[in-house]
């Protein structure tokens, strides 16, 4: 890490957190000030902030600051998430191993689809995607698959906050042509984009169900359009399909991630 770009006050904030993690018991901020050997107004300043947005609770009779559930439930969901990655890697491998392709696994962030995790096949094809990688959800199969599943009332709510802007020349910008398109994807259980999202590639997704039947990810194949032309989308929709089935299975209905998902992939 270069040092130059370490904001101090951030730094101070998560030494506090961490000091406070490893105290039961809770601390003062005399204690914190002589533990971190901060000025005792920075100390009460950094308290007094982590304490007002919740991220820290007060005792009522000794004044000691512990870390509040609000610390809890972010970790609850690191962990979570952690867990739910454990239990799919190996179905994600098993995917791309069945297909002959690159498969993915993503979530729903802020109107796009996001990576987050990623097995590329041994084949001479091979694409530039990551984890972390972002799509416009409308022009990749993985966020047609977290959109098209929605509650039909917070499907249209979040096609109605969303830029459907032209990725490709075939890139779907039509909401009436899209939730057309959904339809047919709830009938079939899959989604499939054919170079929306980038020329000459082609993708296949499926969502993965977690607690009370809400989507909580989905998972995708990508190709070449040579890979997956028309005639091969439904065979390999069937084999996607399969394994976001096996994905709930394995995960269970205690899921709890938030659902929402270049160089070569959708």
């Amino acid at each position: 890490m270069v040092r130059q770009y370490l904001v101090p006050a951030v730094t101070r904030a998560l030494d506090v957190i961490e000091l406070l993690s490893k105290q039961d018991s809770g601390m003062s901020i005399s204690e914190i000030h002589r533990a971190l050997s901060l000025p005792l107004s920075s100390a009460a300043n950094i308290v007094y902030t982590l304490h007002a947005l919740g991220y820290l609770e007060r005792g009522k009779e000794d004044s000691r600051y512990r870390l509040s559930l609000k610390m809890l439930g972010i970790s609850r969901r690191v962990l979570d998430r952690m867990d739910f990655l454990g239990r799919c890697h190996g179905l994600l491998e098993e995917l791309s191993r069945e297909s002959g392709l690159t498969a993915h696994l993503a979530l729903m962030r802020d109107g796009e689809s996001i990576y987050i995790d990623r097995v590329a096949n041994d084949g001479f094809v091979q694409f530039s995607s990551y984890v972390g990688m972002r799509w416009p959800a409308h022009s990749s199969a993985v966020g047609k698959a977290l959109l098209a599943f929605l509650p039909e009332a917070e499907l249209r709510r979040t096609l109605k906050q969303m830029t459907l802007r032209k990725v490709t020349p075939r890139t779907i910008t039509s909401r009436r042509a899209l939730e057309a398109q959904f339809v047919v994807f709830r009938r079939l259980g899959f989604t499939w984009e054919m170079e929306e999202g980038e020329l000459g590639v082609a993708c296949v997704a499926a969502p993965v169900f977690g607690q009370q039947g809400k989507v909580v990810a989905a998972v995708s194949v990508t190709g070449t359009i040579q890979q997956i032309p028309k005639n091969r989308i439904v065979g390999t929709g069937a084999i996607v399909r399969k394994c976001a089935q096996r994905m709930w299975a394995r995960i269970g209905v205690g899921a709890r991630l938030a659902r929402g998902p270049a160089g070569g992939a959708s």
